[in-house]
């Protein structure tokens, strides 16, 4: 959901990044280098549980399931490679092309002429994924908050 503070931030905004890193405690300049993105996701998730009344029959608060809060407490915040990608279309629409390193020469060889002469290959590895995906275009500038 973009209109929240979160999504907000990792959709690059700064001034929300800031606020968010200013309520964890974090330097407000730290949202990559204090891993404040994830400390804040490990916290909306242990705080966003769902909540069972006395007798663990109905539900006193809804909310996050006990396994989802887990799986990412486990991963310590960080977001899995779907998620990004699922999160950050700008991937498809500012990388020209997405996907394997040899997809994305492919489609480098076959469009050379749109080019410059000096550019040796096409793919461009994408800094926040863990796996291996490439794009035609080197994302800078708030590819990932």
């Amino acid at each position: 959901y973009r209109w929240c503070g979160y999504a907000e931030a990792l959709g690059g905004s700064r001034r929300a990044q800031r606020g968010l890193c200013k309520a964890l405690g974090k330097p407000v300049d730290g949202w990559k280098s204090a891993a404040a993105a994830e400390a804040y996701r490990c916290l909306l998730h242990t705080d966003g549980r769902e909540v069972k009344d006395a007798k663990n029959e109905n539900f006193a608060r809804h909310g996050l399931s006990t396994e989802t809060a887990r799986s990412v407490l486990a991963e310590i915040g960080k977001l899995s490679t779907a998620e990004l990608i699922r999160l950050r279309v700008r991937y498809f629409t500012d990388g020209l092309a997405l996907g394997s390193k040899e997809f994305v020469e492919g489609i480098f060889e076959s469009q050379r002429e749109l080019f410059g002469p000096r550019r040796k290959s096409g793919a461009r590895r994408l800094a926040e994924s863990s796996a291996p995906f490439y794009t035609l275009r080197q994302l800078r500038v708030r590819s990932v908050g």
